[in-house]
Formats: C-alpha cells, structure tokens, sequence
C-alpha cells in the first residue's frame, strides 16, 4: 500500500524554564508585560505532523512517502528520516 503523508516537518524546540509562568506575572504590571525568561536548556527535536505520523507508521511496518513544504535547514532532518528508511525523494 502507499501512503502519503501531507502536513508539516518542523524543528520542535522545547525550553526547560523554572517554576511556573503565572509566578512571573504581576497582576498590576499586565499592561506592561515582559515575555523575556531565562531558560534552564533548550531541547530540539524532529517534528510536525506529517515527520511524527511517517515516523509512527514506519515503526508499523509501513513505507509513507512526505508531501510538505521544506526550509533551508532540511539537510539534518532528511538524514534522520533516511535512517529510519522513511523516504525523502521527490
């Protein structure tokens, strides 16, 4: 069977920031809110939905073929899928 897979391949950044938000927002202060934090780390992944679901369906068994739309910053992705021998070519 083939399947095509359409949706998104995205770099999932994932930030590690201690406590909670809500202790950073002072509720008098709302109208001049300050989204700047430090972080404890930052994780990236291999994500969106059509690298997530190809992935899921290769551990099945299966051969899904990507249709999505790539940046300039594809080349670690592609080898990551490549590995997994889910395919990259057009």
């Amino acid at each position: 069977m083939n399947i095509l897979v359409s949706g998104s391949l995205a770099y999932d950044r994932i930030m590690d920031f201690p406590g909670k938000f809500s202790n950073h927002i002072m509720a008098d202060k709302i109208d001049d809110i300050n989204v700047s934090f430090t972080v404890n780390g930052l994780t990236e992944k291999f994500g969106g939905t059509a690298g997530n679901i190809a992935y899921a369906l290769s551990l099945l068994g299966e051969k899904p073929r990507i249709l999505a739309t790539v940046g300039r910053d594809y080349h670690q992705y592609f080898q990551w899928l490549d590995q997994r021998g889910i395919s990259t070519e057009d």
